[in-house]
């Protein structure tokens, strides 16, 4: 596949993965438009032999100052009305089979790998002793304080994605049966502190089976983005 250009067909059977932010399930990553990239993606597949995982990121918003029993009942609202207007959506215009669709909270790839804790431990050290990691960390911290709880925050995205691109997760089946692929979709550009661990080998790539490792697929641009050949990082 081509760096910067769309994808053209995907083969084998995988899984679509949509990390969703709290911040975006209202606009941006909303049920019309999560639908919406269920069927441009459907297109592409060879085979009718896949899943799609639905990520909702809220165990990342724990990493914040607000009082914790807050922010649990603001998320928890969020995800239960998402997950519910999608599930309304798929059973009413029966194009996909509703078991199809994993709805799962980020804690489920931390409880599930054995490797989550010490990824995230390899990479807060990196932090410590690597000023160009910590560039990249503040480009996606962006305009946000770069404090402990938001660079947090962006070292557990980044493992979380690593784990599920290396295969180091196991997701719920129902139609995958040989788990050839995952591919991460997400509305906007890569993590900068992901192209640049990638590129440095700092976290452990034991799986080279995955085509889409490596990579993250920009929806709103309608292309995939593979870290080798991004250079300004």
């Amino acid at each position: 596949m081509r760096d910067g250009y769309d994808i053209n067909r995907i083969s084998g059977d995988g899984y679509l993965v949509l990390p969703l932010s709290m911040i975006r399930l209202s606009h941006g990553q909303d049920p019309e438009t999560c639908y919406k990239i269920f069927n441009y993606f459907a297109e592409k597949l060879e085979e009718y032999s896949s899943d799609i995982v639905l990520l909702y990121t809220s165990g990342l918003y724990f990493n914040s100052e607000e009082p914790a029993y807050k922010i649990r009942q603001n998320t928890n609202e969020q995800i239960l009305n998402h997950a519910g207007e999608l599930r309304n959506l798929i059973q009413k215009r029966k194009d996909y089979m509703p078991r199809a669709f994993h709805y799962l909270q980020l804690d489920y790839v931390l409880i599930n790998s054995p490797q989550y804790q010490s990824y995230l431990a390899k990479l807060k050290k990196l932090e410590k002793e690597d000023e160009e990691f910590r560039n990249c960390i503040e480009d996606d911290i962006g305009d946000r304080e770069y404090n402990e709880a938001n660079v947090r925050f962006i070292l557990e995205e980044v493992v979380t994605a690593h784990i599920i691109r290396q295969k180091l997760v196991r997701f719920p089946q129902t139609l995958v049966r040989s788990d050839d692929w995952r591919l991460i979709v997400y509305p906007g550009g890569y993590i900068h502190a992901d192209v640049y661990q990638w590129k440095h080998d700092v976290l452990p790539k034991p799986d080279d089976s995955n085509q889409f490792t490596g990579t993250q697929y920009n929806f709103d641009e309608k292309e995939i983005r593979t870290f080798s050949a991004i250079d300004e990082i």
